[in-house]
């Protein structure tokens, strides 16, 4: 699992979360990833990303191919409920799931702050396509 194409946007981040098949046979994925921030502790900090637009169709991967999910991370200081000093913290990494998975993979985020809040929305994601 790798970030791509990071763009920012009036207060708000979009990068493409790529997933790679790096097995020696083809494999599918159909939906949305599970996507939260970690603080260095391996603990979750704030809600979890919601998802954003339709399921889109299954996505077939040969080994070596890659589907794309789009991340929309909003920065902190901008939303309610994460205006004041104290209310984000450092986090170190995204948790994201896989669609159908429960295993998580990590991407490590360096110098990166999230709202603590579990009621701050800050983090959606598209499904997995092409």
């Amino acid at each position: 699992m790798r970030s791509a194409d990071g763009e920012g946007a009036a207060g708000s981040t979009y990068e493409n979360l790529v997933l790679t098949n790096i097995g020696t046979t083809s494999c599918a994925v159909r939906g949305f990833p599970g996507v939260s921030y970690l603080d260095a502790a391996g603990r979750q900090v704030g809600a979890a990303a919601v998802r954003s637009g339709p399921a889109g169709s299954t996505v077939r991967l040969a080994p070596g191919a890659s589907a794309t999910a789009t991340l929309r991370t909003v920065h902190p200081g901008i939303q309610e409920g994460c205006t004041e000093p104290g209310q984000s913290t450092p986090v170190a990494a995204l948790r994201i799931f896989p669609p159908a998975n429960t295993t998580a993979l990590r991407l490590t985020l360096p110098g990166v702050s999230a709202c603590s809040s579990p009621t701050v929305q800050q983090l959606s994601v598209t499904a997995f396509t092409r």
